[in-house]
């Protein structure tokens, strides 16, 4: 568990990027947390292989990990917008943190998302 709450400790300190910015990811593993730009609301944590290519799923449609297709009608649901608006919005009102890590991203993933409550993660 200190484990655990030490990671998240820096992945909650990385600095913030534009989703726009996706190109500046790493190109390896980690966990990425999308945010309101004013840290006040945590949209949804993700575990994946490549943190470039999973920023720039989110970028271009609101799409995130296999396991969660319907990532962008959940957002607009959650956000009070139709769907067409949500790539917009992201863009507009949301930033990304990762943490680039080559063991222990599902887990980390797990753990934050019980820690911060994600508003639209399961």
């Amino acid at each position: 568990m200190v484990h655990l709450e030490s990671q998240l400790r820096r992945l909650l300190a990385c600095p913030q990027a534009k989703l726009e910015q996706a190109e500046s990811a790493p190109a390896g593993p980690g966990v990425l947390l999308l945010s309101d730009s004013d840290q006040v609301t945590h949209y949804y944590v993700e575990s994946c292989q490549t943190l470039r290519i999973a920023i720039g799923n989110l970028v271009r449609g609101g799409r995130g990990a296999k396991d969660a297709p319907r990532l962008k009608e959940r957002l607009a649901e959650n956000l009070g917008i139709a769907e067409s608006r949500v790539t917009s919005y992201l863009k507009e009102h949301c930033a990304v943190r990762w943490l680039q890590l080559d063991e222990g991203a599902a887990e980390l993933a797990h753990f934050a998302i019980a820690v911060l409550r994600p508003a639209v993660n399961e």
